[in-house]
């Protein structure tokens, strides 16, 4: 039996503004390779995110958040 692994980020991302950036925001997340969880908030800015190391990277998330239009930091 393999144990999984898991990492969680949570990103800062200033232009998320209202449900429609939410949900954006979530479903480019989610769509990428090896992330488990996705949930942003326009309220506090935050996109936090579960994901499996050996399949993806913060930097690759943060990368395809900055390509959808909403750049991040960390």
């Amino acid at each position: 039996m393999t144990t999984a692994t898991k990492e969680h980020v949570t990103f800062i991302a200033p232009d998320i503004t209202c449900g429609h950036c939410v949900a954006k925001v979530q479903n480019v997340v989610r769509d990428l390779d090896g992330v488990t969880a996705a949930f942003a908030n326009a309220e506090t800015k935050f996109v936090d995110v579960d994901f499996d190391p050996t399949k993806t990277t913060a930097e690759t998330v943060a990368a395809a958040l900055s390509e959808a239009g909403y750049p991040v930091r960390y």
